[in-house]
């Protein structure tokens, strides 16, 4: 199966570049280790899992919770999508309808499963799909679906968002968002 885009765009962004630890669960998507010892993921298998997160998210309200890094990138994710975007994730908020900033989403979407281990535990006890991007040495406990990625780079975040986006508009058969407008700063 052709990519989504070149591979010289993933390794330009940085995407496929793991971290020099690696979780046992995470090796089935890592490709190769540098000569100093930095593992590296599997290019092909970061594009199927994006195609695969696509259909995941498609017709479904989804929160998605993301980091200062890549805040920016998670606000236009939601822009286009019309998920609820969460940057500091604070306990409750898919748990307690009495919180203002309560949501009860059909799937909750990390940007970064070590830094937002506290949402994807809360949505566990409420049983809420989780889907997550994922490093090498990543905690992957309570993640329905990893997408291995360079989750320490925002624009290997930023192009994952963009590519799971256009994917989820060519699947509802609608215009795709250009690179260029989806990546400049605001």
């Amino acid at each position: 199966m052709e990519l989504l885009i070149p591979k010289r765009e993933y390794i330009k962004y940085r995407v496929n570049m793991g971290k020099f630890k690696k979780n046992k669960k995470l090796v089935k998507f890592i490709h190769w280790s540098t000569s100093a010892g930095r593992n590296m993921f599997s290019i092909h298998k970061i594009d199927e899992r994006i195609r695969i997160a696509a259909r995941f998210l498609l017709d479904k309200d989804f929160l998605i919770v993301g980091t200062e890094l890549d805040e920016e990138y998670c606000k236009k994710f939601g822009k286009f999508t019309g998920a609820k975007v969460i940057s500091n994730y604070t306990s409750s908020i898919i748990s307690n309808p009495n919180n203002k900033e309560y949501f009860e989403p059909d799937v909750l979407f990390v940007t970064n499963v070590d830094e937002n281990q506290n949402a994807i535990q809360e949505a566990n006890i409420n049983r809420i799909p989780v889907l997550a991007f994922c490093n090498t040495n990543s905690d992957v406990s309570g993640v329905d679906l990893i997408v291995p990625l360079n989750t320490s780079n925002k624009y290997a975040i930023g192009l994952s968002l963009w590519l799971i986006l256009n994917e989820m508009r060519k699947l509802k058969k609608e215009e795709e968002i250009p690179f260029e407008e989806f990546m400049k700063k605001e």
